[in-house]
């Protein structure tokens, strides 16, 4: 889906987009099919805008959230507090320090404090949602911008599109694209924890390059009858990942369950026990749009906290498919890897990808064919209504999986150079922007992981030959 070329979407910008030559679907009524599929799955979900029922020409939708709960920072949980205790519509507990609008005080993880919200007039979501979008604007104008948020819901299957189109069924013993790599750059000794839909249980007897990878089981797989909505999509990414880099180990945290969704509060809890697995990379295939472009305040504590605390590990993350310069977090943060999509022949942007200078690398993500799950899928969206008959492999795109190839390739450079984590992906990006392209940005492709580039860094050749590059990219022209 595409918006118009150097537009900005989001929060007040809900004009209906246009459709793009290359993309084969209405942005509007693929966020409608995909944000309503959410709902009836994501408890005590609600879309921004808030709608009136009944309107026959709702505002599109931005992003969705948790209804009736707020994120702040424990630090700054006090004066929310206080300045909630003055909202009109807003029902006040009892004075206990840890009491608001609504009852007790939870905390996801250490740093961050959600606070649910009861309000006088009952039954009624639009008037609950005035009352507490106009309780955050208040907290930001005597407080500071993003000192309170709502709860996001981070999806796989955002309102607006991630993955970019549904899986296409190819022959059993179609070869994975990109290839299974061959560099001595494999990606041994090195961790890639996916945070996903879970993996098909079969998939690492059925396909060799997957021997070994392991992970919590796809709910959404009932492996050789059915494959429901974005099921199959943690195996794919763990395919990707293998792809790159053989020897890794890859682990696959089924967190991602029925709707593709999960409030950020409760996705960064999860992140928290996948750092006890000490994990080279996180790949993280979702995300969303968030209130004001603030970002998801759930994600600034995580990654100013425990993931700072672990130097070793670091996040990749989706750009986002909305074809526009609309930022998705977490992979517009500073501290996370943010991967868009390249289409064939692999030097221009992907129809779908979003882009902008806070997408920090782009790598192939149309068309790529990797493995999947065996059974009967329904389409919902271009195609609502057909189905179609998988034997294990499958065609599929999205900046979801773009950002496996950037993990794996991270993992792979950590093999065979001795990189740490965040050495290697810095030299990867590097590599990237010396060989970025016009009107795309900073690239990688598959089989460049044991490339340098030289900079004020690497000036010898010295260096060179310790880390074992294959070329200088000041030399590939």
């Amino acid at each position: 889906m595409t918006t118009d070329e150097g537009s900005s979407r989001g929060n007040g910008g809900n004009d209906d987009q246009g459709e793009d030559a290359g993309a084969p679907r209405s942005t509007r009524d693929v966020s409608e099919v995909q944000a309503r599929y959410i709902l009836e799955n994501l408890r005590d979900a609600a879309i921004y805008p808030p709608r009136q029922d009944g309107d026959p020409n709702p505002p599109a939708v931005e992003f969705i959230y948790r209804r009736d709960h707020l994120l702040t920072r424990d630090r700054d949980l006090q004066d929310v507090l206080g300045i909630l205790a003055t909202v009109p519509g807003l029902v006040l507990a009892g004075p206990e320090a840890e009491e608001g609008p609504a009852g007790e005080v939870s905390h996801p993880i250490p740093g961050l404090a959600l606070i649910p919200l009861t309000f006088e007039i009952k039954d009624d979501p639009l008037e609950q949602a005035r009352v507490m979008f106009s309780a955050l604007d208040a907290i930001e104008q005597q407080l500071g911008r993003g000192i309170a948020a709502p709860d996001h819901a981070v999806h796989i299957t955002p309102a607006t599109g991630c993955p970019a189109t549904e899986p296409d069924p190819v022959r059993a013993d179609a070869p994975p694209l990109p290839g299974i790599s061959r560099s001595r750059c494999d990606g041994r000794g090195t961790l890639v924890a996916v945070v996903d839909t879970g993996l098909v249980q079969d998939a690492p007897t059925r396909h060799p390059w997957l021997a070994g990878v392991t992970g919590d089981p796809d709910l959404e797989v009932d492996e050789g009858v059915s494959i429901a909505w974005y099921g199959g999509h943690g195996t794919f990414i763990a395919s990707i990942v293998r792809a790159m880099a053989p020897r890794a180990e890859v682990r696959v945290k089924r967190d991602f369950e029925k709707g593709g969704a999960l409030y950020e509060s409760d996705i960064v809890r999860a992140l928290l026990s996948v750092l006890d697995w000490a994990p080279d990379v996180i790949s993280l295939s979702a995300g969303t749009h968030t209130w004001k472009h603030h970002g998801l305040l759930s994600f600034h504590v995580f990654v100013d906290g425990p993931l700072r605390e672990r130097p070793g590990t670091v996040l990749v993350a989706a750009a986002g498919n909305d074809g526009a310069d609309w930022k998705f977090s977490p992979a517009e943060m500073e501290r996370v890897i943010g991967v868009g999509a390249l289409g064939p022949p692999g030097d221009a942007r992907a129809w779908f990808s979003d882009y902008g200078d806070w997408v920090k690398v782009f790598a192939p993500g149309q068309d790529l064919v990797q493995a999947f799950a065996d059974g009967t899928y329904e389409y919902h969206e271009l195609r609502a209504g057909q189905t179609a008959t998988f034997y294990g492999m499958a065609s599929w795109s999205g900046t979801s999986f773009s950002t496996p190839v950037v993990s794996g390739l991270i993992a792979a450079r950590m093999s065979g150079t001795g990189e740490s984590a965040r050495e290697a992906a810095d030299s990867l990006l590097r590599l990237a922007r010396a060989q970025a392209q016009p009107g795309v940005g900073p690239v990688l492709h598959p089989g460049q992981a044991c490339l340098c580039v030289c900079d004020d860094s690497c000036r010898d050749r010295q260096r060179h030959s310790r880390c074992g590059c294959h070329s200088c990219a000041a030399e590939m022209s």
